[in-house]
């Protein structure tokens, strides 16, 4: 097994291990984070559900109320058009009109309190807005360990070439085979062409290049 194949075998173990790591990192970070919005989603709803349920009763009873009212008062105006009662309806609109009042009070107030709980922190939008902010916090720690897993890759591919080809180039260029390889003809044109032969299959780049 030659240098470059170990060294690849090695830089892939190392970044299989990184990539199980980041793997496991993040797994771990995601589970926190639905654990704490569970909790805290929890919190908010159950803290809010008391005065919820206080509300929808109180707005039962608004309605019920405001029936019942209205039922008298029409009751009270067929009296009126059949028997001429006014002492009755006067009453019974004045003890109305104060009723409505009341239920207007009632229903102002259970408005304030479900509004003043809604309002209380952490909303649910704050809730979400600070598991967006760790999670970019987080996700910086990521792509650190994600840019280890990368430069671990990248390692195995060295740009430089080896010694051994940069060796065996020297050998090719300096050592006359070039003239060799014009044989009996040593005219400068045909060793120039020998040469240029040489660099051309050898990869190299022409003096015109």
């Amino acid at each position: 097994m030659g240098r470059y194949e170990r060294a690849a075998k090695t830089s892939l173990k190392e970044a299989t291990a990184l990539a199980s790591g980041i793997i496991t990192t993040v797994r771990h970070d995601l589970r926190r984070e639905e654990v704490r919005l569970e909790e805290e989603m929890g919190d908010r709803v159950e803290s809010i559900q008391s005065i919820l349920n206080e509300v929808a009763s109180i707005q039962d009873a608004i309605i019920a109320g405001s029936s019942e009212v209205k039922r008298d008062l029409q009751k009270a105006k067929k009296k009126l058009v059949k028997y001429g009662d006014r002492e009755l309806m006067v009453t019974q609109i004045i003890g109305a009109a104060n009723r409505l009042g009341e239920l207007k009070a009632l229903h102002l107030d259970a408005v304030n309190r479900i509004q003043g709980a809604l309002a209380r922190p952490p909303s649910a939008v704050d809730i979400i807005e600070r598991m967006t902010k760790d999670l970019l916090k987080l996700s910086g720690s990521w792509e650190a360990s994600a840019r280890e897993i990368d430069e671990s890759i990248a390692d195995v591919v060295d740009a430089n070439a080896p010694i051994e080809m940069i060796e065996l180039q020297r050998e090719l260029s300096n050592n006359g085979y070039d003239l060799i390889l014009a044989g009996d003809d040593r005219a400068p044109e045909n060793i120039e062409k020998c040469r240029a032969k040489i660099r051309e299959l050898a990869g190299e780049e022409s003096p015109e290049d």
